[in-house]
């Protein structure tokens, strides 16, 4: 197979996925899609006759803020017999609502005579300007105007010989969110307030204006889809209109959980920050609640002793290691446990051995960075609590109760002698 059909095989899977972006360029808005129309395959003959160039590197990305610049170099190696005329032209590629201006891109030099085996060098170099906005966008620069041909309309050429890149224009926040996730276990019936603290590091008061939000109000489940526990009404937001410059304050929330709320609640909170470094997205808490209703009846395990020997019953909750920072309720109880034994002869006399409180302490980048020497420098990342019991046991069956409480859930274990 020659390299030319190769190619065009590659690029019809590739046109697979530039169908589903081409999608989306037709949603963006101020972005003229210009259809081409389905090129004429070439010859037999002519299959093969690609300008044989090298580009090296062939990627790159720029992540810039306002009023910076950066520029990289490309080496164009020519591998034809005869010299190549090259003319880097750059290409803006419509993959989004954002499009940086080609005017902030230059190549030098305009263009080239590349000798037979010889090679070029160009300098790419971008220059934002200090009034441009955040956002990303893909842009090519296309040393020759040959392209891939299709069997099918493409909504933008698809160039052979470029170089691929990326531009990330962006700026660091102003305003701090310090803990971006509230996950927490809710009993039904209870309220439960939690706090958002927000840092302006800016020179200038920043407004906010939070609201509750959910991109889906639905979730999966092990019965299909249900609805989430929490309603709006359920939850209230008090913040101030704005935070003032170098000042640190909260956004205060008060859940109120229905008497006969079950299930999960996975939403967010829009902070509605005024300040154009933050993207939307990066302006949310994410809320994650898990309700639930205390347990009446205690879990049974029975087990049978052929000897006598010594019984140890080890019963531990399961919030521990969450996995990233979070905040809990102001509320909050510990987990604790109702047990009790039972065997031939009755209730045994149950005696707590030891009680063990187990957590895990992050120290590393997830803390505030404007609390490094401060006591949130350590981010308790979750608790789990453990209470070992012993008693003498006898032959015979023998039942072990376990009344949880404050847990969603527990680990047993049973160790006969020892």
């Amino acid at each position: 197979m020659s390299k030319y059909a190769s190619i065009v095989i590659a690029i019809l899977v590739l046109g697979m996925f530039t169908g589903i972006e081409a999608g989306n360029v037709a949603q963006a808005q101020d972005v003229v899609v210009q259809e081409v129309g389905a090129p004429v395959m070439p010859p037999a003959d002519q299959i093969g006759n690609i300008t044989k160039i090298d580009i090296s590197p062939q990627y790159g990305n720029f992540r810039l803020q306002p009023g910076e610049s950066k520029e990289i170099t490309v080496t164009i190696r020519n591998k034809e017999k005869n010299a190549v005329s090259v003319k880097p032209n750059t290409v803006i590629l419509p993959y989004g609502g954002y499009m940086v201006d080609a005017g902030w891109i230059t190549v030098k030099p305009g263009s080239a005579d590349i000798p037979a085996g010889g090679s070029q060098k160009f300098t790419i170099k971008a220059e934002i300007p200090k009034d441009a906005s955040i956002g990303s966008s893909s842009l090519q620069i296309a040393f020759t105007n040959e392209t891939i041909p299709t069997p099918y309309p493409q909504p933008f050429p698809n160039y052979i010989h470029a170089f691929q890149f990326s531009v990330d224009v962006w700026m660091p926040p102003k305003l701090q969110i310090m803990m971006p996730y509230i996950s927490d276990q809710l009993e039904a019936g209870k309220e439960y307030d939690y706090e958002i603290k927000l840092k302006n590091t800016g020179d200038q008061a920043i407004g906010i204006s939070p609201k509750l939000g959910s991109d889906d109000m639905y979730y999966g489940g092990p019965y299909g889809m249900m609805a989430p526990a929490l309603t709006e009404d359920s939850i209230t937001i008090t913040a101030p209109t704005s935070i003032a410059a170098g000042a640190t304050d909260a956004v205060k929330i008060h859940v109120r959980v229905p008497a006969d709320a079950k299930g999960y609640y996975n939403g967010y909170i829009d902070l509605g920050i005024d300040d154009p470094s933050v993207r939307e997205w990066e302006g949310r808490v994410q809320l994650n609640f898990n309700i639930w209703t205390q347990p009446t009846g205690a879990f049974v395990r029975s087990f049978n002793l052929t000897e006598a020997a010594p019984i140890t019953v080890e019963v531990s909750s399961n919030n521990y290691y969450y996995g990233y920072p979070y905040a809990k309720g102001t509320n909050a109880k510990a987990p604790s446990f109702e047990t009790s034994l039972e065997g031939p002869g009755g209730k045994a006399p149950l005696t707590v051995n030891k009680t063990v409180i187990r957590g895990n302490v992050n120290m590393g980048g997830d803390r505030p960075p404007w609390e490094m020497d401060s006591a949130s420098i350590y981010q308790e990342m979750g608790v789990q609590y453990v209470v070992t019991y012993k008693t003498d046991g006898t032959p015979g069956e023998w039942k072990l109760s376990v009344l949880p409480r404050n847990t969603q859930g527990f680990d047993y274990s049973i160790t006969i002698g020892g």
